[in-house]
């Protein structure tokens, strides 16, 4: 996916996932009101554990959790995707910045600035509780509220545009570039929220994308949960298009096992309980219930 990734500047502006913390499962709850302009974001992480020993913690994850808590950062699907993490953000905005002397990579520079600019606004992670779940294993979850969301699809989209421009033009082969310039040369958005159902699309080879999860046998595992929940993936025309949810539902909820590289290890317990501590009879339904209920979710003003 490391391909797909390098096309997907909207979708991968935050820092990539450093540590080794992983999780079994994610749910992810969401629910878009148009009238608000406004998306709101439930996250359960099933199963948390480290994968760099098999009964504890490491220094470095114990580090990466710490500055998840401390922060305002929340992770899509162990990462393969994306994740939102506003500190990093506010770091990027706050260094020296040259600006370019290409054209092109200054427009992608403004318009990522533009992007991390709203999102740095509109964007508020709080971080719920730890707990044990079911099958008795350490979970936790956290709260997502997305203001200004139209504004953001707008900007994210020119951003998108912007970097396969600045792509294109380093492809060393006709075919290459020809493959993006198709996709650019398309006026529908990148990036489309419709109601609850979410649309993307972005160039990608067909040789590529019929070996998706060829060699990875948890990534193709996911890819055909997504798909079994009500996810769809396809290709046409030189693009990959992905889409979830239902234009017409007020709700949407997908929970889909990681493409971790370890299995679940029961090493985790110990520091959560000893150092957040772990809620007695917690329910993430109802948490998240009440959250996407709560007409107070979101930055006070």
């Amino acid at each position: 996916m490391l391909m797909l990734k390098s096309l997907l500047p909207f979708l991968a502006l935050a820092v990539a996932l450093t540590g080794c913390i992983e999780f079994e499962r994610q749910t992810v709850t969401y629910e878009h009101d148009a009238k608000a302009d406004t998306l709101l974001i439930h996250q359960t992480y099933h199963g948390l554990y480290g994968a760099d020993d098999v009964t504890h913690l490491s220094e470095k994850e114990r580090e990466q959790l710490a500055d998840v808590m401390k922060g305002q950062r929340t992770f899509f699907f162990a990462n393969w995707i994306s994740e939102l993490n506003v500190g990093s953000w506010k770091e990027t905005l706050t260094a020296d910045v040259i600006p370019k002397t290409n054209s092109l990579e200054e427009a992608f520079r403004r318009a990522e600035t533009n992007l991390l600019t709203l999102l740095i606004a509109n964007v508020r992670i709080e971080n719920g509780k730890f707990y044990l779940n079911e099958k008795g294993q350490p979970s936790g979850t956290q709260r997502v509220t997305i203001r200004n969301l139209s504004k953001i699809l707008e900007v994210g989209n020119a951003l998108m545009r912007r970097g396969l421009e600045v792509e294109m033009k380093g492809k060393a082969t006709a075919a290459e570039r020809e493959l993006l310039n198709a996709s650019l040369a398309r006026p529908e958005p990148f990036f489309v929220l419709t109601g609850q159902q979410i649309r993307f699309r972005a160039p990608y080879p067909k040789d590529e994308f019929d070996k998706l999860g060829a060699a990875d046998e948890k990534f193709r595992h996911f890819l055909a949960e997504f798909v079994r929940l009500g996810g769809a993936m396809s290709h046409e025309k030189g693009e990959i298009h992905l889409r979830f949810g239902r234009t017409e539902a007020t709700r949407e909820t997908v929970t889909l096992p990681m493409a971790g590289k370890e299995s679940y290890r029961a090493n985790a317990v110990g520091h959560l309980r000893d150092s957040y501590g772990l809620a007695k009879d917690f329910d993430a339904k109802r948490d998240a219930e009440e959250f996407l209920k709560s007409k107070d979710a979101g930055p006070k003003k």
